[in-house]
């Protein structure tokens, strides 16, 4: 397993599921994903690494380094991990959405969480326990979701405990990034001007100083090179990224014990979550010795899409939960539990397309209903 930072070197254009072709969708002011999601980061950095090994950027893969990086949507011996949001090199963690707060004019305070409540019946079934909030602040102030910001490693742990973060741990996506608007145009080669009606207009993200991307890569065999120390297309537009090795860790640790004890477990998703099926009350997962759903914490579903390189067509568009969804679980088996949990840093992967990046997360306890101040 090696690490991998990319670093802007200008720039950044994301998409998501959305059509960008003429005729399909509005091409005007279209935004960009930050971060993007696993699929575009790993078919630059399988690119990457072809090149590095003998690729001459044109042919078709030779079988030597298809044994290695797969063709198409087969990843071969590949695995990989993120991306992770950078801070000076240091990960920052979606925010969970199981976590409240209260606006202020200097920022967003952490106050109190959502935990499963009580069985009732509704819509959704006779026997659903909806989130409820566990305890209000003092000052009775509106809480709401810390959507668009993110915790440092120290906050993460904090959530994982049962804990809330200090206000110091929560970083907001404005001093992380900025957009800026581009305009486009579609050029005749023949003529080298502008083709009538094909203007477009996009927002583009610009990384602050200090702000990367970070990968892990894992079943790279030991005589092939990486791609550090060199530039290159990342995202839309073939803009570029500076490939530099990454030696931090992630660093969670999960109340495991604590866990096991009450076999009661919050999963929380670190990249998105591609569940077969969707997420519902009674799930379970194997990966986790059988855990089963009984409440979630999620935002609207993300459409993610694809291109396939060797048909040369669009993938299907497969909705999955985004980064920050919390799924509370039981645990039956505490035994298979434990012997499912013996992982590195308290985390775990969850449903299809593990190799890809998707369905990482970790492991933390549900919060205890008292009032948090």
């Amino acid at each position: 397993m090696i690490g991998i930072q990319l670093e802007p070197v200008d720039t950044w254009f994301f998409r998501d599921g959305t059509p960008f072709t003429l005729g399909s969708s509005p091409q005007e002011n279209v935004p960009s994903l930050f971060p993007p999601h696993p699929p575009t980061t790993v078919g630059a950095l399988r690119a990457a690494l072809a090149r590095r090994n003998g690729w001459d950027g044109l042919t078709p893969w030779p079988d030597r380094i298809r044994r290695v990086l797969g063709d198409g949507p087969d990843l071969g011996m590949l695995r990989f991990g993120g991306p992770f949001l950078l801070l000076d090199g240091v990960p920052l963690f979606p925010m969970p959405r199981h976590l409240l707060g209260v606006p202020a004019a200097d920022g967003w305070g952490p106050t109190s969480f959502l935990r499963p409540g009580r069985a009732v019946a509704c819509d959704l079934g006779d026997d659903v326990r909806l989130p409820e909030p566990t305890g209000y602040p003092s000052t009775r102030d509106m809480q709401e979701a810390g959507v668009g910001r993110w915790l440092t490693v120290a906050g993460m742990n904090a959530v994982l405990r049962g804990a809330c973060p200090g206000k110091n741990e929560v970083v907001s996506s404005a001093c992380l990034w900025s957009t800026e608007p581009r305009i486009g145009l579609a050029r005749d080669s023949a003529t080298r001007t502008a083709k009538e009606g094909m203007l477009y207009s996009t927002r583009h993200v610009r990384p602050q100083h200090g702000v990367s991307l970070g990968m892990h890569v894992g079943g790279l065999p030991s005589d092939w090179a990486a791609p550090f120390e060199r530039l290159l297309p990342f995202g839309g537009e073939h803009r570029l990224a500076e490939c530099q090795e990454w030696h931090c860790r992630l660093d969670l640790q999960a109340p495991l014990d604590r866990i096991k004890s009450v076999r009661e477990v919050a999963l929380i998703a670190l990249s998105p979550l591609d569940i077969e099926g969707g997420v519902h009350v009674g799930r379970t997962f194997d990966e986790l010795g059988g855990i089963r759903v009984v409440s979630a914490c999620h935002g609207r579903p993300q459409r993610i899409g694809g291109w396939d390189s060797l048909a040369r067509r669009p993938l299907p568009i497969r909705s999955v939960l985004g980064p920050g969804s919390t799924l509370f679980c039981e645990i039956p088996d505490r035994e298979r539990f434990a012997d499912a949990t013996t992982v590195r840093a308290g985390l775990a992967r969850v449903g299809s397309r593990q190799e890809w990046g998707f369905g990482l997360v970790a492991l933390g306890v549900w919060p205890e209903t008292r009032e948090m101040r």
